[in-house]
């Protein structure tokens, strides 16, 4: 679904949910919407009054009397309105019920539909300057109308769509009666106009929305937030207080005495206001003008610091007059908030402290960027990886985990020094904001000592393990990326380190971006790109060295994308099984494999590239099944290709999965072999049937005898073991004449054909095989 239809449909769902469901959130929300339309009611029922109006004296001195019958009607219609605002003036109207909300459609229908009566009836008949009035007024009230409301959808929807309706048929009627071309004209304007002011509508209802639902869990966390901090004032006590007009103070209590730290009898020599400046000198700036004004005064903040550590107080105060209305004094209370104080403290640096580290957080992280910025502060954001740290979880357990990221955590804080920010931003990922910086020498160092870091040793639970860090660096230089672009930048800096081998870093650049973007665009591409019909499977042959015939050929699948034009398979297979889409590529490959094999390609030995990740999915066996029972092909017609990276991170389950395979009587072949890490022992264990000699080996045949050697090596090998060997990315007669003398079995490549399209498979090979001596 393309992002227009999907923002509509989300549209359309919102819609009906404001308008059937009957869950207490969406009554609040009905509730707000439908009372920001009452609010303006009398002026918009004033200005249909006034527009009817308009129209009569446009038809001055002789109005029709059906013209009247209208006027009253829409006078009633308005002045219903008008009466029904008039019993809700004094009301809140929290919720609102279904019922209600169609109501208001219904109300919008009866006075679109008034007035689109006196569009269809009289506009048609109506002078130039009645009609001009007309459609000036019926234009400015769609507008005007759909706005207004548009916190109710359907209603506003009604009101334009009738208008529109009416005032396009009586163009229409215009345009037969009088046959004027611009009355056409004018209602294909009217046509494009309306819609846009629907649109309008209901993107502001849909703003509207947001803001409401947003305003309402802000009120609600906002609740909790006070909750919380009422249960930690419920220990604290006040003290009261009072002065007189000198500002001496009338009365101390033990608790005013304790709050403020009193030394005895302080308080008959010192005025209130003094006594407290000596103990917070900041207040005096706060309090002066209350004072010179005699103002009253709310939770005014007092800091007092002693040996018991500082204490916070909030100081509330309001004027006394005596019985002829004279200053007298003043009087109020003081309270202790320290819990308080202390307990928003610390919920900030929760809010802002990743628990496990003691390191910045997520939100930590993006307020300080914000903040350096907003100043316009040169920074630098190295967004940084670890290398091997899921094993270590998988391995090792969680807790074993855990402390290796604290360990982490203090190396990175280690390295960084001042003027950095260290935060973890969640598993094993971390990211270091530096500034200010003048070029990218400091952030490079930065990012080299983090490597060197985390590629030493690391000792936890009397075990050692080399974990290892991908960094990638973004820069903000002067007039550079706002603060998510920044992120972005990193991250795909970060990506590009990792793709280079892991444990070095990069610098953001404009080729990364674009890679990163080209990456995008293929992943989002492939998501749809079977069902568009822009993957097709071309077919390679593979011919038989010693009947000099086709015995085979291999699917290879190709992607023809809108914008990018063709993307080759090595690009697009890896982004494929990182992102969960090879599994429905893969099942299209093997399904088409599977047809060509019954009906053009009868006869022929088909061989498939199997993804490992499309192995390890737990249904492939049955999609694999189903498939050839499905087109009844025969088992040992159809051979997987795989590569080592099948077998390498979990071997057991990789032989009980090969095995089941095999069993089906599905021929199996090792792809790319010779490039591996123990080819050999996987020979001995696993059920494969071929052995692919990689196309390196072929390509230097004719240029390094160890090329020769391992070839003949491995077809003996194969001999022995009584498995084929096929050679592939053959591409001209000596290396053929070479790979004959070897002792291999079939070969495939450029010299017989290039990979074609099905339909072109049965016309091109028995050229090819005729030009190949």
């Amino acid at each position: 679904m393309n992002p227009y239809s999907q923002f509509i449909e989300t549209l359309r769902a919102d819609i009906a949910l404001m308008y059937n469901s009957d869950e207490h959130e969406m009554a609040l929300l009905r509730g707000a919407h439908l009372t920001s339309v009452i609010r303006v009611t009398p002026p918009m029922m004033f200005a249909n009054i006034g527009s009817g109006s308009c129209i009569l004296l446009s038809f001055y001195p002789v109005i029709p009397t059906g013209l009247w019958v209208w006027f009253a009607a829409l006078t009633l219609i308005c002045a219903l309105a008008c009466w029904s605002w008039w019993h809700m003036r004094d009301k809140v109207l929290a919720t609102a019920s279904v019922r209600r909300l169609k109501g208001s459609t219904v109300h919008a229908a009866a006075l679109a539909g008034t007035w689109a009566v006196m569009i269809v009836i009289w506009f048609p008949q109506a002078g130039a300057l009645q009609q001009m009035t007309i459609a000036t007024l019926v234009t400015g009230m769609l507008g005007a109308g759909g706005f207004v409301l548009s916190p109710l959808p359907m209603a506003s929807l009604v009101y334009v769509g009738l208008y529109t309706l009416a005032s396009v048929l009586a163009l229409l009627a215009c345009l037969v009666l009088r046959t004027e071309a611009h009355y056409l004209v004018i209602a294909l304007l009217l046509m494009l106009y309306s819609p846009m002011t629907l649109i309008g509508a209901l993107l502001s209802w849909r703003k509207s929305s947001d803001l409401i639902k947003a305003q309402r869990r802000a009120a609600r966390q906002g609740e909790m937030l006070s909750v919380l901090l009422h249960d930690f004032e419920l220990d604290a006590g006040d003290a009261l207080w009072e002065t007189d007009r000198d500002g001496m103070l009338n009365h101390v209590s033990p608790r005013l005495k304790e709050l403020l730290r009193l030394q005895p009898d302080e308080h008959e020599h010192k005025r209130f206001l003094q006594i407290l400046c000596e103990r917070s000198p900041a207040l005096c700036y706060l309090i002066d003008e209350h004072i010179e004004h005699r103002q009253s005064f709310r939770s005014l903040p007092i800091s007092i610091e002693d040996e018991h550590g500082v204490r916070h107080l909030t100081l509330t105060g309001k004027v006394l007059l005596d019985e002829k209305d004279r200053f007298a004094g003043r009087r109020g209370i003081i309270s202790d908030v320290t819990d308080k104080v202390n307990n928003e403290r610390m919920l900030r640096t929760l809010a802002h402290t990743d628990s496990l580290t003691g390191l910045a957080n997520r939100f930590k992280l993006r307020d300080t960027i914000s903040g350096l910025v907003s100043r316009d502060i040169q920074l630098a954001l190295l967004s940084v990886d670890l290398d091997r740290f899921k094993s270590v979880n998988d391995n090792h357990g969680h807790s074993t985990g855990d402390a290796l990221l604290q360990v982490i955590g203090r190396r990175l804080t280690a390295c960084a020094g001042e003027n950095t920010l260290v935060a973890r931003l969640g598993g094993d990922e971390f990211a270091i904001a530096l500034w200010p910086i003048s070029d990218d020498r400091e952030p490079i160092a930065l990012a080299q000592r983090v490597i060197d870091s985390l590629s030493e040793p690391i000792a936890v639970a009397e075990r050692e393990f080399r974990i290892g860090a991908s960094v990638g660096i973004s820069l903000r230089m002067s007039a550079g990326p706002h603060m998510d672009d920044l992120m972005v930048q990193s991250d795909m800096a970060l990506y590009e380190s990792k793709a280079a081998g892991r444990g070095c870093w990069s610098l953001y650049s404009e080729k990364i971006g674009e890679q990163s973007r080209r990456r995008l665009a293929i992943e989002d591409g492939l998501r749809h790109a079977v069902e568009r019909g822009e993957i097709c499977v071309h077919w390679q042959p593979k011919v038989s060295l010693a009947s000099w015939r086709i015995t085979g050929a291999e699917a290879l699948v190709r992607w023809t994308h809108p914008e990018l034009g063709r993307v080759g398979p090595d690009e697009f297979i890896p982004i494929a099984e990182q992102c969960g889409l090879i599994e429905n590529l893969g099942y299209y490959v093997l399904e088409e494999a599977c047809r060509a094999a019954t009906t053009e390609l009868r006869g022929l030995l088909i061989s498939v590239n199997v993804s490992a990740v499309q192995v390890q999915f737990g249904h492939f066996l049955q999609d694999l099944t189903a498939l050839l029972e499905h087109y009844q092909l025969e088992p040992q017609r159809l051979e997987l290709e795989l590569t080592e990276s099948v077998i390498i991170d979990d071997p057991d389950q990789a032989l009980d999965m090969l095995t089941a395979i095999r069993q089906t009587g599905v021929r199996l072949a090792l792809d790319d072999f010779g490039t591996g890490y123990s080819s050999l022992s996987y020979l001995r264990t696993f059920p494969f049937d071929t052995l692919k000699i990689d196309r390196s080996f072929i390509t230097e045949l004719l240029t390094r005898p160890d090329a020769q050697a391992i070839v003949r090596m491995i077809s003996g090998l194969a001999i022995t073991l009584n498995k084929r060997t096929v050679c592939e990315g053959v591409e001209s007669a000596e290396q053929l004449d070479v790979i004959r003398a070897l002792g291999c079995d079939e070969i495939q490549g450029y010299l017989i054909s290039p990979p074609v399209a099905l339909e072109d498979f049965p016309t091109a090979l028995p050229e090819c095989l005729s030009n190949v001596t």
